[in-house]
């Protein structure tokens, strides 16, 4: 039978490692985000030789599974650390932290996922906006600071609201490699009382707050841009 009483012993156990789901998420998005930003700079601006190679990176992120991606930098960081003292540079490739990996591999994935994301955003402001400013004698970079950007990230807020969130389920991976969040608590209290349904359940709940919260965090966060946006553009 559903034990309702080990749902409400549990819940407050599991709770207590969210902050390490929201840490590995949150540091990905904003890593993410600025590598995503080069890496759309040099897509757009077609740099030689780098163009390519990012390119490549971005299809690849794009299509594989995170798990992979994981496991990959799991492997693959000690086995670049170790080539990298080699060559003469002051690595240590032992005992890197889980976290560490954590990061890396999800601050990849993050930064191939938004950095299509800012693609498509600058893609659908009108430029003729921008060009309009100009005439009128704002500088370049004015324009893009007062026309272009606001309207990249009012188009690019609901994208990045999606691949956060994903983050945040998909931290429910790094069990894998040794680091405790919340559906690593779940599976460990479920081994120990046997009552697999009611941490999941726990899991699924904390899931839920923590994501509707975010979604409707960011969701003001648009609004706000975009009436201020409006205001600018009408004055």
């Amino acid at each position: 039978m559903f034990d309702t009483k080990f749902v409400v012993d549990s819940f407050s156990q599991i709770a207590s490692v969210a902050p390490v789901t929201l840490l590995i998420a949150i540091v990905a998005a904003v890593v993410g985000l600025l590598l995503a930003i080069l890496v759309a700079v040099v897509r757009e601006r077609q740099v030689k030789v780098l163009a390519p190679i990012v390119a490549v990176i971005v299809s690849f992120v794009r299509g594989t599974p995170i798990i992979v991606q994981l496991y990959v930098v799991y492997y693959g960081l000690p086995q670049l650390l170790v080539v990298m003292k080699g060559w003469g540079w002051n690595t240590n490739p032992n005992g890197l932290p889980a976290l560490v990996i954590a990061f890396t591999a999800f601050s990849l994935n993050a930064m191939a996922n938004l950095s299509e994301s800012i693609r498509s955003a600058y893609h659908a402001v009108d430029y003729g906006q921008y060009e309009a400013a100009v005439a009128v004698g704002m500088t370049p970079l004015r324009a893009m600071i007062q026309i272009v950007v606001p309207q990249l990230i009012a188009n690019l807020i609901p994208n990045f609201t999606n691949i956060f969130l994903d983050l945040i389920k998909d931290t429910a991976l790094v069990y894998n490699i040794g680091i405790v969040e919340i559906m690593g608590e779940a599976n460990i209290i479920s081994a120990i009382g046997f009552k697999y349904l009611e941490t999941y359940v726990d899991a699924l709940i904390i899931y839920i707050i923590i994501c509707w919260f975010f979604a409707k965090l960011f969701q003001v966060i648009e609004l706000i841009i975009r009436r201020r946006h409006h205001e600018l553009a009408t004055n």
